[in-house]
């Protein structure tokens, strides 16, 4: 990450209105990588879906993320590493949520490198948006995915009102 260069000709640029009034989708980002962190909100910086922008809140480990959940009732989709304290902490996080009534909108993407602690077949019985390995997905799929599990938490809002 270090040898990256980033260069935003729109730094001093005003935010867009919806940014402004802070109309955006909030994104929780579950990962003890920092740099995950850093390159999620940098590939998703420009991107919006039904003209709002992303809101980024960032949690490091489970046990965070579980203090930070009740603090953010606006919350609409979860981008979440497997393994951050031990092997199973995102798995167990997902389950805990999918428990959780209160939380059923919310669309939860799970992000991992670690193809040695169940992949996907961890998460069969658990509902989660999508599933994808870190390595394989570029910016035009991170943003395709978003876009998709967006949706599905409007489809979810709508139906329930």
């Amino acid at each position: 990450m270090d040898d990256l260069l980033f260069i935003d000709d729109n730094e001093e640029a005003e935010p867009p209105a919806a940014e402004a009034d802070g109309a955006g989708w909030v994104v929780l980002v579950i990962d003890d990588d920092p740099d995950v962190h850093a390159v999620t909100q940098m590939a998703l910086h420009h991107f919006r879906f039904e003209g709002r922008p992303l809101k980024f809140v960032d949690c490091y480990t489970a046990r965070e993320a579980q203090a930070v959940l009740p603090t953010l009732p606006d919350l609409a989709l979860i981008l979440l590493d497997v393994v951050m304290e031990d092997e199973e902490a995102g798995t167990r996080l997902a389950r805990t949520i999918r428990a959780t009534p209160r939380y059923d909108k919310i669309q939860i993407v799970v992000r991992t490198a670690a193809g040695g602690y169940g992949g996907c077949v961890a998460f069969s019985d658990i509902p989660i948006h999508a599933f994808v390995w870190k390595n394989e997905i570029g910016k035009a799929d991170l943003e395709r995915i978003v876009a998709s599990a967006l949706a599905a938490h409007c489809a979810a809002t709508a139906a329930s009102s």
